[in-house]
């Protein structure tokens, strides 16, 4: 079994930080912000070879994710919390 392979780099003139993992031929790629945990994707199976590469970028996924919209759920949770009852 191998070791797993980590790597983390810290954007320059942000508060951003991106950690990538990969373990039993799955990567994990985690953005950071301000020490805390934002984004994670997780590619099962990204080191398997691939047939025919030279077409995979016209079915390559493509996420968008607003970090305003995690904001926004974190502030409702936190305005759910019943702070009273200790």
């Amino acid at each position: 079994m191998t070791e797993p392979v980590t790597g983390r780099w810290e954007v320059p003139g942000t508060d951003l930080e991106v950690t990538t993992t990969l373990e039993h031929g799955d990567l994990t790629i985690v953005l950071g912000k301000a020490g805390a945990r934002v984004c994670r994707l997780i590619v099962e199976q990204a080191a398997i070879p691939i047939e025919h590469a030279w077409l995979s970028d016209m079915f390559m996924h493509d996420y968008r994710i607003r970090l305003s919209d995690l904001t926004s759920d974190l502030e409702d949770y936190v305005a759910s919390l019943d702070l009273s009852q200790g």
